[in-house]
């Protein structure tokens, strides 16, 4: 386990390191040309993806290293809900990993009300009680594949029910295929199978955000980027 901590953060020292290398080859011909908004974009795109390739191999050796699954979160726990800064002379690389540990909208598809029973739970734990009009909604769009169509199906409902609690719980609520049980359960009783990624890239004066969400072996199942 030690080893596999060390190795976590020698891992994050050298995706610094290679970010600064690499920006250094890049800007010696293109110094000049720095204040030029697609040469800044095209960086900050090389920021994210180096930075998401790192962890994404921090993930892929934990797995290896550690065939149990309360083994592999007992390495990264130290590490989750952390912002990790690279500074790198004009640049700021904010990193944080955070467990994917949500409630499936995609399970109101099923015909099985077991099937989304902690979901449905959760939402009247939280005084959010018109679940039909959700289940409504959601089969107007069938399946949500991006925060995008979450978005819209929160805020549809939201209009629809006069219940503006929803966004309160946007954060609890997901489109992956992880089944969430109660929120109160042991973290030893879960079977954290995705993770977040967050990356944020400040460079002359403009912003990047990123969202990753990885499964366990650090492969990409979706990906969103904005600049600012």
């Amino acid at each position: 386990m030690k080893k596999a901590i060390v190795l976590f953060i020698s891992l994050l020292f050298i995706a610094a390191v290679s970010l600064l290398i690499l920006k250094n080859l890049e800007d010696t011909d293109s110094y000049v040309s720095q204040q030029n908004s697609k040469f800044s974009k095209t960086q900050m795109m090389f920021y994210v993806n180096n930075a998401k390739d790192e962890i994404a191999e921090v993930l892929r050796l934990v797995v290896e290293q550690n065939s149990d699954k309360n083994k592999q979160r007992e390495v990264l726990k130290d590490y989750i809900g952390i912002n990790f800064p690279i500074i790198i002379q004009d640049a700021k690389i904010t990193i944080r990993l955070e467990e994917y540990d949500k409630y499936n909208i995609n399970l109101l598809k099923e015909k099985d009300e077991k099937k989304y029973k902690y979901f449905k739970d959760f939402l009247a734990q939280e005084n959010i009680y018109d679940f039909e009009r959700l289940q409504d909604i959601f089969s107007e769009n069938n399946q949500v594949k991006n925060s995008k169509q979450l978005d819209f199906i929160l805020e549809k409902f939201k209009k629809e029910s006069y219940n503006t609690d929803i966004f309160k719980v946007k954060d609890y609520i997901g489109f992956q295929p992880y089944d969430k049980k109660e929120i109160t359960q042991n973290d030893k009783e879960k079977d954290i199978r995705f993770y977040e990624l967050f990356v944020k890239v400040e460079y002359l004066k403009q912003f990047a955000k990123a969202y990753y969400i990885l499964n366990k072996k650090g492969e990409v199942t979706y990906f969103e980027f904005s600049f600012k």
